[in-house]
């Protein structure tokens, strides 16, 4: 392998690696377009594990609450409007590390890779300093922003994420049952059926007689109505 090709696959392999996201049982990644649960049979220190998907880098993603724990101050709609306007930048960055500069790499190594670079960077600087001023402006805590926005500039890879990064350095202010309800119906079914694989995997884990296993026991029983009601 070319040392080109080495740089590109590293780079790429350092963004699919910063896509895996860990989450507790019953946690969910929420987008406005849909809701994610991690992997009942991958885990990592005891948590699940979901990856973000590579293509869409400009799409925040939100990391709802544990179940059963108390509530953020940060509420979901909030978040989403304070970062969709920045949204576009994502989706440039993802342009300028894995399209224009492995380009630029093989067919043109000069000034045009150099401008490259220097653009990838230049917005990854963008990024974090609109990142910070629209989460201030939402009173959202911007104080992760700015470890984040170093780790961008150090590895420039990791700075495609820096959206969804951003988005899941707090947790909003709802569970994953109530995200399901801000599904379409026609997804709330299959949403409840793996929350509810999500519970009865976390109770696995548990003693018996945990008060936490006896919750999470009500709750599968309650998303099972629910879904049987949805069939009636």
């Amino acid at each position: 392998m070319s040392a080109e090709a080495t740089v590109i696959a590293v780079a790429a392999a350092i963004y699919l690696v910063d896509c895996v996201v860990l989450l507790e049982r019953g946690q969910a990644l929420w987008t406005r377009s849909g809701l994610q649960f991690g992997s009942l049979h991958y885990q990592v220190r005891g948590r699940a594990v979901a990856v973000l998907n590579p293509l869409t880098p400009f799409l925040a993603a939100f990391r709802t609450l544990p179940l059963f724990s108390s509530a953020s101050a940060v509420e979901p709609d909030d978040a989403a409007r304070a970062l969709a306007p920045i949204s576009a930048l994502g989706g440039i960055q993802l342009l300028l590390i894995l399209a224009a500069l492995p380009y630029c790499l093989y067919q043109a190594p000069g000034w045009p890779f150099f401008a490259a670079l220097a653009a990838a960077y230049l917005n990854a600087i963008v990024l974090s300093v609109l990142i910070w001023r629209r989460l201030r402006g939402a009173g959202i805590a911007a104080r992760p922003i700015a470890s984040l926005a170093f780790g961008w500039l150090v590895c420039p890879p990791l700075s495609i994420n820096a959206l969804r990064k951003a988005a899941l350095s707090f947790d909003v202010a709802m569970d994953a049952r109530e995200a399901i309800g801000r599904l379409p119906e026609r997804e709330q079914e299959h949403a409840r059926g793996e929350l509810a694989a999500q519970a009865a995997e976390a109770m696995q884990e548990l003693e018996e007689g945990d008060a936490q296993r006896q919750r999470l026991a009500h709750l599968r029983v309650q998303l099972t109505a629910e879904a049987s009601h949805e069939r009636i």
